[in-house]
Order: C-alpha cells, then structure tokens, then sequence
C-alpha cells in the first residue's frame, strides 16, 4: 500500500471508527492519551482534524511547539490541509495543498492527536499570520510519522517522542535549536511576573498591558482573538482591544515526570493521565501522583503545587 493510501485510510479510521478500533490497538490508546496531555490540544470546531466551523471557532488555546528543521509544508485553505508524511527522517506532501513552506523556528497550536497501527497524526495550526506571495494569513497542516507497527501498538513513548522530536519539539524544551525566523519571545514559566494590582480598563492595547503587567506567561493568538496568561489572571483582546479579564483564571504549572525504568504508567489522583517521561500542567493545588509499572513497586507521592513554579519528578521503581 502507498504511503499516500495508508495516510488517507488512517485519517478515515480516525474519523469514522473510533469506536470499533478499541480491540486489538494494544497500548496506542495510552500512548494517544500521553501525546494529546504533552501538547495540550488547542480545540478548534468540529470535524477530522477541525476542519469544520469559522476560521475564528476556537474554544481553547493549547501548548505550542517549534519546527525544528526545514521541509514541511502547509496551505493558506482549512479544507485542504498539508498532509506532510516522514519516515526514515524525509518528509513528503502526500495530499492537500503544498502551498507554503514552513521554516525552522515557525511555531504552531497543536490541534489533533491521532494514533494509527503504523502512523502518529498531528493537527497544526500556525500561531501567527505567515506571508506567501499575495496572501498572509495562518497555515493549516498535518505530520503524520510513520513507524513500525509494534512500535505503536506496545506504546513505545521515548521511541514516538525521539522521532517526533527531530521535527516538532514543545516550546521551552531545552534542545530546541535557536529558530530561523523571529518568533515571539517568551518567558519560562518560573521567571514569569506574578499580575499586578492595576486598574485595566476596556480597549487597552496589548502594548498598553505588558507595560501595565509584564511580560505575560502565554501569549496566545488566533484570529481577531487573542490571549495574555498571567498568574491568576486571564486577559482577552479582540481586534487588538482589551474586551474581559477572568480573574479566577490561575497559570498552569509545569509537571515534569520521568521514570527509571520508563514508559511507566502515571497516575494524578487515581486517574490515568500519562506515561513517562511526560509533561502535565496542573492548577496550583495539592495532588497524589502515582508512578505504575507491571513487575515494579508502586511509586506514590503527595505533591503540593504553588503559582509559578516548576515541578520535576524522578520516580525510581524498585522490583
């Protein structure tokens, strides 16, 4: 079968039949669960890859990741995404419109995760507008790697990552390669300022803000919308004009989890989450994490969360 044919029959799987694949897909749900919480989706409206609803149905803003080399592509038009296909580290276009090349450095939402018999699948979405001869405007694309079949199916996490890691890294990763283009700077979680007793006012500009506030934690766009994070405070521009401030809002706090051995199961609250090695962000508060390997003692810990810091956990599982 073509790469083309099993990258069009993956993507109808992942629309069609997701309820009748759940036999036999061994640990690719896990291993789905554990990409979808380290990229943190940006949800756009309905349809494969959210392909459907206006260019501005967006209902929450994600984690971003870099391009890291050159050699994908991506189209100006929502309904003909740039199917870009890597294996044995080349990428092809194998359907939609090769309309714009993406640079090292450029940034994208993560909008989709899906994980195939032989394929990981990733919806992109560019943060910001990027120039292609007459039109500026965001880019639409897709990254589909392509594996061995048990790679996949026994939920080989540190293999997925390593491969997907060579294209697409998540921002503040610390062997990200410095970028080709300008993208917007930003501030580690940890050293970000803290929001401050200031009076905002209706249809401040975002200049008018980060002089008021500081440097925010995330500074998202899409669209006419756009989005300033800072601790315990959210604030929303449209058209380039302050329109509401959730207050109650609180920064997400990085939770860096690892495992020796890895690809152990981890669990925030009872709950499965993730496998390691993996990245959460959590609300400031109190959590049990626990750390589960078949063969291995588990691993348990009370962890208590404060505002702007940055938690790393190394959980050592002994027979």
């Amino acid at each position: 079968m073509s790469l083309k044919r099993t990258f069009l029959l993956a993507l109808f799987l992942a629309a069609a039949l997701p309820s009748t694949l759940a036999q036999g897909q061994g640990r690719r749900p896990v291993l789905e669960e554990s990409l979808q919480a380290r990229y943190r989706l940006t949800i756009l409206g309905g349809g494969v890859m959210g392909t459907r609803g206006g260019d501005n149905a967006i209902r929450r803003v994600g984690g971003i990741v870099i391009l890291v080399q050159d050699g994908l592509y991506g189209s100006y038009e929502r309904g003909r995404l740039a199917s870009n296909a890597i294996q044995n580290g080349k990428a092809d276009v194998v359907s939609g419109a090769k309309g714009v090349a993406l640079g090292r450095g450029e940034k994208f939402y993560v909008t989709a995760v899906y994980v195939g018999s032989d394929v990981v699948t990733l919806g992109l979405l560019s943060t910001r507008m990027i120039r292609g001869g007459s039109k500026t405007s965001q880019v639409w694309a897709t990254a589909n790697f392509f594996f061995a079949k048990d790679t996949l199916e026994q939920g080989d996490i540190e293999k997925v990552y390593s491969v997907i890691d060579q294209w697409l890294l998540p921002e503040g990763a610390k062997s990200a390669p410095p970028p080709s283009v300008s993208p917007t700077p930003t501030t580690p979680v940890a050293a970000a300022p803290s929001a401050k007793p200031v009076d905002l006012k209706p249809d401040m500009t975002h200049d008018d803000i980060v002089t008021a506030l500081g440097t925010p934690l995330q500074d998202a766009e899409f669209g006419d919308h756009r989005w300033l994070t800072y601790q315990g405070i959210t604030i929303t521009l449209e058209h380039g004009r302050l329109t509401s401030v959730d207050r109650n809002a609180q920064a997400l706090v990085p939770v860096r989890i690892s495992s020796d051995p890895g690809g152990a199961d981890v669990f925030l609250d009872g709950s499965f989450v993730s496998s390691t090695p993996a990245v959460l962000r959590l609300q400031a508060g109190t959590y049990e994490v626990a750390v589960k390997m078949s063969g291995y003692a588990d691993w348990e810990r009370e962890i208590k969360i404060l505002p702007g810091a940055e938690v790393n956990l190394n959980a050592r599982l002994s027979k």
